[in-house]
């Protein structure tokens, strides 16, 4: 079974070696890395003017044509037909900077290199990824991930679409629709998932399968692209499949395992997702110090005030968190082996949270000319809303994040209570859950070998790790598998674990550098900042799941659903008074 740092987490293990020495690419990985964005900065300053994509709402052709030249489509496709072969880590890093220039080209990127290819890239057979790899490597063939549909959103499960295998069985006739896709319009392959049907232990049963589909073949449509909020450069169409004949051998993966392939492919473009968030933060505190030293009030310049270093330390502390969870994950990622589904879902979740935090200060900082269309700021924040919605609702993350997380000690939890039951049987069982028991009351896991300057924080993870074990197992002894209905609960672990993670992430990078005997001077105050506001954020959630209004909160919006509207009139509630 892969390790997962975080899943270990939740079961009250700290498995320090996986995420202990921070992770770092080579010199040549660097040098390479240098090369690349250099070649992108220098085609960007010439050719991609972001308030016209926005205006126009499309990305030149030239600017595609010219991603294309200077190989980027084929950043992420194996060496073997003609692509990159990058590491995700340095995929994370050009995604940062396409970010920076143009979130609508981050997008229109991502959606290619990332959701796009990777299902072909990692289920395809040989023989299509030799059909399709080698276009998908030059730009000839533009890629596109379909997977939503209008009553299936983050609930990937619920989709309509079907696949229908012919007599000959040599096709799957494909019936169906798809909403939101990010490159509809302008792609010639698509990574499309239906329900087909699976025979599992003689029985028929609805299964998802994935495909690679070809935009050009007969019964495949598109709609018009969509007017967004954001991100409106990057073209995003519903697609229609009417009796669209797919060749069984274009199936990526298994039959009926096209849930798992959604799901791999999700969690390495929430990690893509994330380092783009993070390019935005840094390019929005870049901004804010720009503007906030140059704009004077009350005689001297807003960035001496207290309110306003409030605001920009806050920023620099959460944007060097996300930053820190990206590349720790990403590493995870590159060094294989390791599952790294709930660290790619709690760095989107975190990386979208804190540039959204950082567009909303930034546009205050400006103040009226954060809403003015001459300056970037308003545009930056409509372009940053959707990533909260990206890849799988914030809200839809955190359940899975807590749900994934406590698999684990929920299946332990259940075989102890089959061993009450059957207490013989289980004797053994039930004596290792009384001796864990007893070690808990004396020790718990710790992080280990841990730098002097960093202990204070140290000892907050150690402190609080504990408290989410002891957590998990008290919500799944009380609820048991009903735990899947306690949202209120579940959105508390996963936000206790979110920033868990973060002091995990700043640790590791920061230890590693004294280690080195890097200098730290600028690191240790920026990750004390992060870490002292994290520890805060776990204690509040922890004592509310014992101690919370969620009654309250239920009874209220109850009321507001049966009456469809806010539930009151300050002006009905005077009148009543006078009658009376």
């Amino acid at each position: 079974m892969n390790t997962s740092f975080m899943k270990s987490l939740f079961a009250g293990i700290i498995d320090q070696d996986t995420i202990f020495p921070y992770p770092e690419i080579s010199r040549d990985d660097k040098e390479n890395l240098d090369l690349i964005l250099q070649a992108w900065h220098e085609f960007a300053n010439d050719n991609v003017d972001p308030v016209q994509i926005d205006k126009d709402e499309k990305i030149p052709e030239s600017v595609l044509d010219g991603l294309k030249e200077l190989g980027f489509f084929g950043l992420s496709i194996p060496e073997k037909y003609g692509g990159g072969s990058l590491s995700k880590t340095m995929y994370c890093r050009i995604f940062e900077d396409l970010c920076v220039t143009d979130a609508s080209i981050g997008v229109s990127f991502g959606a290619h290199a990332s959701i796009g290819a990777i299902g072909i890239i990692e289920y395809g057979t040989d023989k299509i990824k030799e059909k399709y790899l080698p276009k998908m490597a030059t730009g000839e063939y533009v890629a596109a991930f379909a997977l939503t549909e209008p009553g299936a959103g983050s609930d990937a499960a619920g989709i309509k679409t079907r696949a229908v295998l012919n007599e000959a069985k040599s096709h799957f006739i494909l019936n169906g629709s798809k909403i939101w896709i990010s490159n509809g319009g302008i792609s010639d392959i698509w990574t499309v998932f239906a329900k087909t049907d699976v025979v599992i232990d003689g029985v028929t049963k609805e299964k998802i399968t994935a495909f690679a589909v070809e935009a050009g073949w007969e019964g495949c449509s598109h709609g018009p692209s969509e007017h967004k909020l954001g991100i409106r450069g990057s073209n995003t169409t519903t697609l229609s499949f009417d009796n669209v004949q797919v060749p069984v051998e274009n199936m990526l993966g298994q039959l009926g395992k096209g849930f798992k392939v959604a799901m791999e492919i999700l969690n390495s473009g929430r990690l893509g997702l994330a380092a783009g968030n993070v390019g935005g933060c840094k390019e929005l505190i870049r901004l804010s110090i720009e503007f906030a030293k140059n704009r004077k009030q009350f005689g001297c310049a807003i960035a001496d005030f207290e309110i306003i270093q409030d605001k920009i330390s806050a920023m620099i502390a959460e944007a060097y968190a996300a930053e820190s969870m990206v590349y720790l994950t990403a590493g995870l990622a590159d060094r294989g082996n390791v599952d790294f589904s709930l660290e790619s879902a709690i760095s989107k979740v975190f990386a979208s949270e804190s540039l959204w935090h950082a567009a909303n200060e930034t546009m205050q900082i400006a103040g009226g000319q954060g809403y003015s269309r001459e300056y970037p700021y308003e545009r930056i924040l409509r372009d940053s809303r959707i990533n909260l919605i990206f890849e799988g609702t914030n809200e839809v993350l955190r359940v899975f994040v807590a749900l994934a997380g406590m698999q684990e000690p929920g299946e332990y939890l259940k075989k102890i209570g089959k061993a009450l039951r059957q207490p013989i049987k289980g004797l053994g069982l039930l004596t290792e859950f009384a001796v864990s028991h007893v070690k808990d009351k004396v020790k718990k896991d710790t992080l280990k070998k841990i730098h002097a300057t960093l202990k204070k924080e140290a000892d907050y993870f150690n402190t609080y790790a504990a408290e989410l074990q002891n957590y998990v197992e008290k919500v799944l002894m009380k609820y048991g598998k009903n735990i899947i209905h306690q949202e209120f609960i579940l959105q508390r672990l996963a936000n206790m674990a979110i920033q868990l993670y973060g002091i995990a992430a700043v640790l590791s990078r920061v230890n590693a550098m004294l280690d080195k005997d890097m200098n730290v001077e600028r690191d240790v105050p920026t990750m004390q900042l992060f870490c002292d506001k994290a520890w805060r954020t776990i204690r509040r959630e922890a004592r509310q799941i014992d101690t919370n209004m969620d009654d309250t909160r239920r009874s209220i919006s109850k009321t507001a659903y049966d009456l469809e509207k806010f539930p009151f009139d300050i002006f009905d509630v005077a009148v009543e008074k006078n009658v009376s």
